[in-house]
């Protein structure tokens, strides 16, 4: 066979994208079997990234912003399943190299959004099962692309060619005699009972009986399979560089291997798949070999990830584009020009479960946005330095740590909102599991119940999303551990405080939360649900109604009887869809913001308990907050520019709010100063309100009449009227009214 040389001068791009392969289980990322001793001879003579992440689990929105350049909010794939194609803003890589005069194929990936854009599909058997025998998935693979890179090599035009690798997903069934390669004992010994808890799993066990010998007993000889898999794959890939090397074309072309994501092997209960957040699934290789331009020997130890991959090759490539990246060419580490990209990031999965997260080098942070499967907790922290295998989870022992993680993460979030003019997709995914109608699931034991999968065909159309997996049959077996534990279906409660900022609405909070009351999804140290961005824009969207009459009287009166602005009703629901969402039997927020919007969440949420928070105003004017000016909001008012004044003025303000609107049917007033100082009788009057019985907290009973003791002023004569309605001793009196 001729050959032609490429005539633009352009390297041709080989990308290896190989499914579910674990960077620890290669012998060049220091795995001690020899798993992969061919590519690691590839890293030997190019260089290899230490530290490179799939921040997007699973396979589709991974690939996704692999072959883009843009991360989960550019390409706005998180799901496993996702619907639709990439928004046409978004280039692929495939689309791009085709502008630039490069002939394109595609082999055993034509399914998924990102794989728009080539000039070729070919497929080949990837999957198998113990009834068809051993799978040479590798060698499948080979059969089609080894003709296809003659015929490409034939032509004038450099190509780029994309080989999607199967062999480390499961089923895994490699042929012998790797099969046995790493394994030499009795795979079904009755006395090692380590597989129990994996045929335990009813989502999974029948997949698993498809391709795990019948009584399989051992662990070790399953994780030996998916070993041995990797080990045929990488002796078949040898075949792919030799030709290469036979065609001339080797030094000429930028071959790259990239994984989509890892592989729980028996990690974390997840069971020979890749789901959850750990690093087995985050944490994938790449290694780039490309003589001209990419240095033999190197290895790079600072972050990098999906979105970097496709600026990478372009400068490779010398191809010039105006598409726009998220992420940037890992060659600026590789020169020396910085140490490492982002070293924090967000990540997802959107597979199994529904969860996103925090990762920084020290710790990963990872919050449940239903209830999964597992039953595992919501929030879930590692000490990433020491605890690398993430097996014991810190949060309740760090909550500073959660609260600091938590804000990052939703500054950026918000920050990618704005950049990109989406709402995070994460929290938009309907019936992202695959079972119409179902929606978010409500508890674990309905997860536990519903998702399954039976046989590898299924398997199969789960990422070509062509059908739908069945619901299991019932089961009485379900895990005992975690937040989400199966228990009665009662009707939910959904519970409130309202109480102006430095009012002490932190101890509620805090009650609540420990009592078992679920009071959303991120909360800062003071128990407020976060973020507050619409929640502040909704006080502003209803302070248009309110009318100032001067001096300290406003009319509230069109709030009760107009119809409520839609921009509020949105707005509100998005501020509490963690809560609203969520399938907690008890549940709640607290932000004192809420006051400034009582008319109308009452009208919204009209069966809530709500719990009127009050504290002395002269305690309340001393420290600082965010409705001290109640302009910030929207609000009306006669401003000044003493502190003091504009505290009170925005505490007599909330006062009024709440006086004048009609009282739901659950309505408790507390003073601050009887929690703290009264406990036990408070929560008691608590418990009979509420109908649930409430843990004790620490308080400070320091707290109370610090006015006492402040040099300033607090003693505004327009208060006097609203102590004395609540019982507190006036001005320098010394005495109750």
């Amino acid at each position: 066979m001729k050959f032609r040389k490429n005539k633009s001068q352009r390297p041709n791009i080989l990308l290896l994208a190989i499914d579910s392969l674990l960077a620890t289980h290669m012998s060049c990322y220091g795995y001690s079997r020899l798993t992969t001793p061919h590519m690691d001879k590839l890293a030997r003579e190019g260089t290899l990234f230490e530290k490179n992440y799939s921040p997007h689990i699973p396979t589709t929105p991974a690939y996704s912003s692999m072959l883009t350049g843009r991360d989960a909010f550019g390409t706005e794939v998180v799901a496993l399943r996702h619907q639709g194609p990439l928004p046409k803003k978004v280039k692929t890589l495939a689309e791009i190299c085709r502008g630039a005069g490069y002939n394109t194929t595609c082999v055993g990936f034509g399914w998924n959004p990102a794989s728009r854009g080539f000039d070729k599909y070919i497929e080949f058997s990837g999957w198998g099962s113990l009834a068809e025998g051993r799978s040479p998935k590798a060698q499948n693979l080979n059969d089609v692309a080894q003709p296809e890179i003659d015929r490409l090599s034939e032509e004038s035009k450099p190509w780029f060619i994309m080989l999607r690798h199967m062999d480390p997903h499961s089923p895994y069934l490699p042929p012998v005699p790797f099969d046995r390669m790493f394994y030499h004992g009795n795979e079904t010994d009755p006395n090692n009972r380590s597989m129990d808890p994996v045929w335990d799993f009813k989502p999974f066990r029948d997949y698993f009986a498809t391709w795990m010998p019948a009584g399989c007993s051992d662990k070790d000889y399953v994780i030996a399979q998916y070993d041995g898999a990797v080990a045929y794959m990488d002796a078949c890939i040898a075949r792919i560089f030799t030709q290469l090397e036979a065609l001339g074309i080797l030094d000429n072309t930028i071959v790259v291997i990239n994984g989509d994501h890892g592989e729980t092997l028996y990690d974390h209960e997840c069971w020979f798949d890749h789901h959850g957040m750990y690093d087995v699934t985050l944490h994938v290789p790449l290694i780039i070999r490309y003589p001209s331009k990419v240095p033999a020997g190197k290895r790079i130890t600072g972050y990098s990830q999906h979105k970097d991959l496709v600026p990478t090759l372009m400068e490779l490539a010398g191809i010039k584009t105006n598409t726009k990246f998220d992420g940037q060419s890992v060659m600026k580490m590789v020169r020396g020009e910085v140490p490492s990209f982002e070293s924090e990031f967000y990540i997802t999965e959107c597979t199994w479960m529904r969860k996103h997260g925090w990762r920084t080098p020290q710790w990963k942070l990872m919050v449940a946005l239903e209830p999964d499967f597992h039953f595992k907790p919501k929030v879930e922290l590692y000490n990433l330095i020491e605890d690398p295998h993430e097996d014991t989870n810190v949060a309740k022992e760090n909550p500073e740590v959660v609260a600091e993680l938590t804000t990052r993460m939703n500054k950026w979030i918000k920050k990618r909102e704005r950049e990109t003019g989406i709402k995070n997709p994460m929290h938009h995914q309907g019936d992202w599991h695959g079972h119409k109608g179902v929606g978010a699931f409500k508890t674990s034991k309905q997860a536990y119940e519903t998702m399954h999968i039976g046989d590898v065909g299924a398997a199969k159309k789960l990422q070509a999303d062509k059908e739908k997996t069945k619901p299991a049959a019932t089961s009485n077996k379900y895990a005992t551990k975690g937040q989400h534990e199966p228990g009665k279906e009662t009707e939910h409660q959904l519970i409130t405080i309202i109480g102006r900022g430095h009012g002490g609405t932190r101890a509620m909070s805090h009650t609540l939360s420990q009592s078992g009351v679920y009071m959303g999804d991120t909360l800062n140290k003071s128990g407020d649900l976060l973020p507050p961005e619409d929640m502040y824009e909704a006080c502003r969207v209803m302070a248009k109604y309110v009318k100032h009459k001067g001096g300290l009287q406003w009319d509230f009166s069109k709030l009760h009887t107009m119809k409520i602005d839609p921009r509020f009703t949105k707005l509100i629901e998005s501020y509490l869809s963690s809560v609203l969402t969520s399938p907690a039997q008890r549940k709640g927020w607290k932000i004192p913001e809420t006051t400034l919007v009582f008319p109308w969440i009452v009208r919204m949420f009209p069966d809530a308990s709500y719990i009127n928070w009050v504290r002395d105003p002269r305690d309340s004017i001393l420290g600082e907050h965010l409705t001290d000016d109640l302009s910030d909001f929207g609000i009306a008012y006669d401003k000044t520019n003493d502190v003091r004044l504009r505290r009170a003025i925005s505490w007599k303000y909330q006062v009024e709010i709440v006086r004048a609107t009609p009282k739901p049917k659950k309505w408790m007033t507390v003073k601050f100063e009887d929690f703290i100082l009264k406990q036990d009788e408070a929560i008691k009057q608590l418990d009979e309100f509420l109908g649930f019985g409430l843990v004790k907290i620490p308080v400070r009973p320091e707290s109370v009449g610090r006015w006492k003791t402040d040099k300033g002023k607090h003693d505004f004569p327009f208060l006097s009227e609203h102590l004395k309605s609540y019982g507190y001793v006036d001005f320098g009196k010394g005495k109750k009214k």
